[in-house]
């Protein structure tokens, strides 16, 4: 009788942990999805964000974007369901998929920080480095790179999935698979970040330098301009800080934390923080961005700025955030 009970008890208990599993991944990827593909429909039609920055974080926002709809029309109903054994080969497919959009977030998130870097450290060499012509080159390098990343998966034994038992994104017992997780993903993907992280820390260095500059000649007329481009340079530094802030964090927990965690901690550390690193960064940009806050704002005319968003930026021309030239 007693050994009925407690497996009704572990039942219970087991399925209040699978709903909490599923509200969470499913509520913070709809939100996430939500921010990223606003933002990104508003950069790629607003003329201030018709520049190599813009372009760039346009794509990022696109990848996080298609990342979240995975999240949000694969894990989150088979957290809940068991995966039938016929979809178990589209649940690989998936899980390659999936890796391919946090790749090209990650290879965005390096290229925006080096554009960072050089528009603070060189600002001379920022129109012929990040131009019309070199930023179309650019985004094929990232998506190439990205797709070859991708590709190694497809080798047999290597396999990276959903897991419904532990509502986890995992990678394969098999060698070839363990072998991708330690090698492919994790220490080139820290890698990524460590390069990523000391790029920033020159960047804050000289940004600070700078500021303490401006604010012993605060007296000097026609320190405006510089001024005003010194507050820009920070605010777009400072969101592409905070990306790569949560971008590495996600890395920390999914392949150090998560190994010394089990049961709904392991969701916290893997589903659930991946799914929220690229909700956050959907966030970042609308809080970062004046004029995607604005359009957030004037929801009701959003229609009409994505047909003709000269037609609706030109009743207020003077709230745009940034210019072509600014960048």
């Amino acid at each position: 009788m007693n050994g009925s009970m407690d497996s009704s008890e572990d039942f219970r208990e087991t399925l209040a942990f699978t709903i909490a599993e599923t509200v969470l991944i499913g509520t913070v990827s709809i939100f996430g999805f939500g921010c990223n593909s606003f933002s990104f429909l508003v950069l790629i039609r607003h003329k201030a964000f018709k520049n190599s920055f813009g372009y760039l974080t346009a794509y990022e926002a696109f990848s996080n974007a298609c990342v979240l709809l995975i999240f949000i029309l694969w894990a989150t109903p088979w957290t809940y369901l068991d995966i039938p054994v016929e979809l178990h080969r589209l649940n690989t497919l998936l899980g390659q998929l999936s890796l391919l959009f946090v790749e090209s977030s990650f290879h965005c998130c390096l290229l925006i920080t080096v554009n960072r870097f050089i528009a603070v450290m060189y600002p001379g060499f920022y129109r012929s480095m990040f131009s019309e012509r070199v930023t179309p080159i650019l985004l094929l390098v990232i998506s190439m790179i990205s797709i070859l990343y991708c590709c190694v998966y497809f080798i047999d034994g290597c396999n990276f999935y959903y897991d419904h038992q532990y509502s986890v994104w995992t990678f394969g017992t098999e060698p070839c698979s363990q072998m991708m997780s330690f090698y492919v993903d994790m220490c080139y993907n820290v890698f990524l970040f460590v390069i990523i992280c000391c790029v920033d820390v020159v960047v804050f260095v000289k940004l600070r330098a700078a500021t303490k500059k401006m604010m012993a000649t605060s007296g000097i007329q026609g320190q405006s301009d510089n001024k005003s481009r010194h507050r820009r340079e920070t605010r777009l530094f400072m969101q592409s800080f905070m990306v790569s802030t949560s971008y590495s964090f996600m890395i920390l927990c999914f392949h150090l934390i998560a190994r010394n965690t089990t049961g709904f901690s392991l969701f916290l550390c893997t589903t659930f923080v991946w799914g929220f690193s690229h909700s956050v960064g959907g966030l970042i940009l609308i809080y970062f961005n004046p004029e995607i806050q604005r359009r957030l704002v004037d929801i009701r005319n959003f229609g009409k700025f994505l047909k003709d968003p000269v037609t609706v930026i030109a009743v207020r021309p003077t709230t745009t955030a940034m210019s072509a030239s600014q960048k």
